[in-house]
């Protein structure tokens, strides 16, 4: 039996007008947000970064194309994103750019691109004298660079500016700021990352029905390894398991959650969220609430839209 096709999202733009939602999300700035639009066809979103996407093309506008990316699943065009990489970053701006492009490879690519964007993330973009500025970044970067950065060297880097910083003769003073930061870095930013690259490369080598039922307890925020990231890289995984492997499994372990949550003994708040965002999950991946979960679902006043969503409204 054919498996059911389940689509990134239902088109619903079209030629100009799927233009101008990505033209507006991409280039809105902060004023875009981190949602993009949904309901434009996955290969038109290929097509438009193509022409539209250069080598001048700045950061801000970058770190939304990542966003983009991320729903869209478009690596196809991570070559044309790889070409823009110049090995030319002259200043902060243009390592916070490369630093996006970076992250679209590793999040997106194959193991030969993501060993690309980890090469020119140690040889590059890590020892920028800039780099130490923008230090919450270069993390991040390597959360995104998870399959194959060079962890142990990103640790390296931030003891060298420790040490410099240290040498001011007052550390508790104005002077002593940037030291105060950095370890500040290397105690908390520093280990959270080290605890996110260390559970994607273990979920990432294991077998995606094995790996499954934890995937969708990090999604749904009831995993220490909930983070916002680790949301969105669970949801990505389990995104990928039900339009490649098995659908049914998928909407059956959310449908086991709703079921589970509405009778536990959690507060209302985290009882909502839970049950609204596996409800979303199972209508985005075309699966039937019954009708006691569609009751749930349609009782919870201004839920949040979710990843796993094509913000079409509730089921009808």
């Amino acid at each position: 039996m054919a498996k059911p096709f389940v689509p990134i999202t239902l088109v619903r733009w079209t030629g100009q007008d799927a233009a101008a939602q990505l033209q507006g999300f991409v280039f809105g700035g902060l004023f875009a947000g981190n949602r993009p639009p949904r309901g434009i066809d996955p290969e038109f979103v290929s097509y438009w970064i193509l022409e539209n996407i250069t080598a001048s093309t700045g950061a801000m506008p970058i770190s939304n194309l990542l966003n983009l990316l991320r729903f869209y699943e478009r690596a196809d065009v991570l070559p044309h994103l790889a070409r823009t990489l110049t090995r030319q970053e002259p200043d902060g701006r243009a390592l916070t750019r490369s630093l996006y492009i970076a992250q679209c490879l590793g999040e997106l690519g194959n193991a030969e691109v993501c060993s690309f964007a980890s090469s020119y993330y140690a040889e590059l973009l890590l020892p920028h004298p800039a780099a130490i500025d923008n230090f919450p970044l270069i993390l991040e970067t390597a959360d995104s660079l998870a399959a194959t950065v060079d962890l142990p060297a990103v640790g390296r880097r931030l003891q060298a500016a420790i040490d410099t910083a240290a040498k001011v003769p007052d550390r508790k003073g104005p002077a002593g700021a940037p030291y105060r930061q950095l370890t500040g870095y290397a105690r908390n930013n520093l280990l959270s990352i080290q605890r996110t690259v260390e559970a994607k490369r273990r979920l990432m080598a294991a077998e995606p029905a094995q790996r499954l039922q934890e995937l969708i307890f990090i999604y749904l925020g009831q995993s220490p390894l909930s983070l916002p990231s680790m949301e969105i890289f669970a949801a990505r995984l389990i995104r990928g398991f039900a339009m490649n492997e098995d659908q049914e499994t998928v909407n059956k372990a959310f449908s086991q959650v709703i079921e589970g949550t509405a009778k536990s003994q959690f507060d209302k708040p985290r009882k909502n969220f839970v049950i609204h965002r596996a409800a979303q999950a199972i209508i985005y991946f075309q699966g039937k609430l019954t009708f006691p979960q569609e009751a749930l679902y349609e009782a919870i006043q201004s839920g949040p839209v979710n990843f796993l969503w094509d913000d079409l409204g509730p089921p009808k």
